[in-house]
């Protein structure tokens, strides 16, 4: 009969990776088939840069983001858009993203037939972006935006806003000098705002808001732009009902006067595999917080080290036979291991 062995302490960092961290984009439309947008500057997104402040929202449905389904802990971190440019001018522009999560997969209407904007609340990225236009005249744009990883669920709409002010409110070009590339039939999943004087941040803070109508200088019917959607994302770990083979066993032990918890697992049934995670005490909160989730033991006998600070930990592990793997697991298939 074999044996597995995984010994943990309370974690600060780790010294290996627990589990694979991947990275992906969501292509929402195509640059092979994309065509220069050409209609009225306030049906330009994400921004066009005829006048001073503009502002976008974006709703990317779960049908659009279907690649993601299946994935878990996913992160959003990057957009990237491209635009044609045929300008010479310096352009600066000050920069807010806001991303959310939402149930909608449509902008909502009033009682009156004018279209809603989402409410929105803190950034996830402020940035001054500047562009010497001079030199990419002629050229294919990429706009990117790195940001600090946003948790996103697959199956939920994301709406992305953005908010786009010029300094001095004179730093523009002609409408027709810059233009965004579409991918045709994408139609109704942006809003837009855009004004001399005002910011979006400070509309969305007036008595007009939610309410987008061209007179306030919004378009409310507008194809979203070639987009790409980087995030990041955990392999799936976590087994669907599994059959327990073996239950795991603790013991405690001292190694250099750091105390942890051996764990031992004797698989009844050749061939089946260790699953393991970790939680933390949080003394704040009063609960216990998911550290690291289900991963797979992938060694035969070793051992799997984290660095002690003090913390209190649950570890829980259980072995199965069948890797079937989805992205819930049911408290119940769980099996609590020691406390420190």
């Amino acid at each position: 009969m074999k044996k597995f062995y995984m010994i943990l302490a309370a974690i600060a960092a780790f010294t290996v990776m627990a589990q694979a961290q991947n990275f992906a984009t969501v292509n929402v439309g195509s640059m092979d088939d994309a065509t220069i947008y050409n209609d009225s500057y306030f049906n330009m997104a994400p921004t066009n840069f005829y006048l001073a402040h503009t502002g976008v929202q974006m709703l990317y449905t779960p049908d659009l983001l279907a690649d993601m389904n299946g994935k878990q802990n996913v992160r959003i971190k990057s957009l990237d858009f491209w635009f044609s440019c045929e300008t010479f001018e310096d352009i600066t522009r000050d920069v807010k993203i806001y991303l959310q999560e939402v149930d909608a997969t449509e902008f909502a209407v009033n009682e009156e037939g004018v279209k809603q904007f989402f409410e929105f609340g803190e950034p996830v990225k402020e940035m001054t972006i500047h562009y010497d236009m001079l030199n990419y005249y002629g050229e294919d744009v990429n706009f990117n935006f790195d940001f600090e990883p946003f948790a996103f669920t697959p199956g939920k709409s994301l709406l992305v806003t953005m908010v786009f002010d010029a300094q001095d409110d004179d730093n523009c070009t002609m409408g027709s000098d810059y233009a965004p590339f579409y991918t045709s039939g994408i139609r109704s999943h942006a809003m837009t705002y855009t004004d001399n004087w005002t910011s979006f941040v400070d509309f969305a803070m007036g008595n007009d808001f939610p309410n987008a109508t061209a007179l306030m200088g919004c378009g409310t019917n507008v194809e979203l732009p070639v987009t790409a959607i980087g995030y990041n994302y955990d392999e799936g770990t976590t087994p669907v009902d599994p059959v327990i083979v073996g239950a795991p066993v603790f013991q405690g032990y001292t190694i250099d006067g750091i105390t942890g918890y051996g764990v031992g697992i004797n698989p009844t049934t050749e061939g089946s595999e260790i699953m393991y995670r970790v939680l933390v005490w949080d003394p704040v909160a009063e609960e216990w917080v998911l550290r690291t989730d289900w991963t797979l033991y992938e060694g035969t006998e070793g051992e799997i080290w984290f660095e002690n600070n003090g913390e209190k930990v649950r570890i829980e592990a259980y072995a199965f036979i069948g890797r079937r793997f989805a992205s819930r697991l049911t408290p119940s298939s769980a099996r609590t291991g020691a406390r420190m």
